[in-house]
């Protein structure tokens, strides 16, 4: 029997989420959790096809399958191109226009925004797709003045727009919608600098309401420097979408003392790497990264690493060394997740990308845990504080000590909240974690968490034949076989309070 994979691989869908065949083939190959990115989107539709596809694969596979949104923000782009993907090569000149009724090409590109180009000036350098290709502006004209160099009828354009004229020092493969900045070459001095306050737009505000409409299960700010803007989102969905989670996109430096503000009034983080590279140098990011990381274990979140993760695959069908190095490094240090971001949405091997980092999360999580059952003081080093809930922390600790000395096969956890699952999570326990709920969206988030697996059941009113019903799923799925042991955890409402972790016991099949 296959050792079931503990790291969640979050895929990126964007126009090809209606393609159901390429769904079903991603979650097969070892896809858990879907995220469609508002930046790529054109068509609303797509979000309510993605919800259906989603109950779709749910029932065929039997498990519940997140789906996350990501916000467009305020992030500057590139329109939309003539061809899926185009080369933009050292040297050329190129045109930039904030008229997005013109499709572009590799000689001229539409920007979503004029307030953006306005503010550039002579010899500032754009970085591209997170400095795949820069650009340094020339020359500011009029349309009129050079419509005849580039080809395009002169009634294409409005008179008097200004066309930005760039020159290429840095070729690259242009694609459409991709972010846009301008490009810091010194990035120690960005270090030092206070972020400007980035709010929901409006588009952003109607998205939301459309995602939850959607039954999506989380919202991600695509770039957040303060707690401000999660606040508001809560706060939206706090009425008629309470179990809505809401997950911080961390795109650039943060003082240590906001980092955490951030990620403690979150329900999750996800670490966009491109991002964070363009404000900070390459050798930063990883230690940024492991530092995020131990944040959210600290305060018991989740946590996913995105972006560059087998970029190589886009082209190619075998990822580079670096890549593989790159995920071994990250699974160990038992992330929750990685999440895919233009390797599925716009890759040419998705189902292959996914298959591929399910093999690698698998033998790297199989030598990790090897470790920890013949070098047992090693699982010091994933010790947590836990902070109120005595009991709870005391069960919690020691269940997952249990299932080390009688190498359980899982934990059954019954509980109508994801914190205690996560704190279980992060003592990183040797067997799968069943975790039991009776809200269908809190079992799809419960999904998001490294080694859960989420079973959904009609109330908790016997405890006893909840049990069993979830042994015997467990056993028809091939996780349990005679004479394997698990650990149950239970709970109970105590005076009409909220649900309380009380009680541990050990069952052979």
């Amino acid at each position: 029997m296959q050792e079931p994979k503990r790291t969640r691989i979050i895929c990126s869908v964007s126009e090809n989420c209606s393609n159901y065949d390429l769904l079903r083939n991603m979650v097969e190959a070892g896809c858990n959790a879907f995220t469609i990115n508002m930046a790529y989107i054109k068509n609303k539709e797509s979000l309510q096809i993605l919800n259906n596809n989603r109950c779709q694969l749910e029932a065929e596979f039997k498990t519940k399958i997140p789906i996350n949104l990501i916000l467009r923000g305020q992030v500057i782009r590139v329109g939309q191109l003539q061809d899926s993907e185009t080369l933009i090569e050292e040297g050329n000149i190129v045109y930039l226009t904030s008229d997005q009724h013109k499709v572009g090409n590799n000689q001229f590109i539409p920007i979503d925004s004029n307030e953006f180009l306005e503010k550039l000036n002579i010899n500032d350098k754009l970085a591209i797709d997170y400095g795949h290709i820069i650009l340094e502006l020339i020359d500011i004209k009029l349309f009129e003045q050079i419509y005849e160099k580039i080809g395009i009828d002169q009634m294409c354009l409005l008179s008097g727009v200004k066309i930005y004229i760039c020159k290429c020092c840095k070729s690259g493969i242009l694609k459409s919608f991709k972010p846009i900045s301008i490009f810091i070459e010194n990035k120690n001095q960005k270090e030092e600098e206070q972020s400007e306050q980035i709010s929901l737009t409006e588009q952003d505000i109607l998205d939301i309401d459309h995602a939850c409409e959607c039954n999506f299960d989380s919202i991600t700010f695509s770039k957040v420097n303060s707690t401000y803007d999660i606040r508001k989102v809560k706060e939206r969905l706090e009425q008629n979408y309470p179990h809505i989670q809401v997950y911080a996109r961390i795109a650039e430096k943060l003082r240590e003392e906001q980092l955490e503000e951030i990620i403690n009034l979150s329900d999750g983080c996800i670490i966009a790497r491109s991002h964070i590279s363009m404000t900070q140098p390459v050798e930063d990011v990883v230690k940024y990264q492991t530092q995020i990381i131990s944040c959210c274990r600290k305060l018991f979140k989740p946590v996913f690493v995105s972006t560059y993760i087998l970029e190589s695959m886009s082209v190619q069908i075998k990822p580079s060394f670096a890549d593989m190095g790159d995920i071994s490094n990250i699974v160990k240090q038992y992330i929750d997740g990685i999440l895919l971001s233009g390797e599925t949405s716009f890759g040419k091997f998705p189902v292959l990308i996914v298959q591929t980092l399910n093999k690698i999360c698998r033998k790297i999580e199989k030598k990790l845990l090897q470790e920890l059952f013949d070098q047992p003081q090693q699982r010091d080093q994933y010790q947590v504080n836990f902070t109120g809930q005595p009991i709870a922390t005391v069960i919690a600790k020691s269940c997952v000590e249990m299932a080390y000395i009688l190498q359980a096969k899982a934990i059954l956890m019954l509980t109508r909240r994801i914190q205690t699952t996560l704190k279980l999570s992060k003592l990183r326990a040797s067997c799968k974690i069943i975790s039991i709920s009776d809200n269908e969206q809190i079992c799809r988030c419960l999904n998001y968490i490294n080694n859960v697996q989420s079973e959904l059941v009609n109330g908790f009113a016997n405890q006893e034949e909840i049990i069993q019903e979830c042994i015997n799923r467990l056993i028809d799925k091939n996780l349990l076989q005679p004479k394997d042991f698990i650990v149950v955890i239970t709970g109970m409402v105590v005076q009409n309070k909220d649900w309380h972790i009380n009680q541990m016991k050990v069952l052979e099949i």
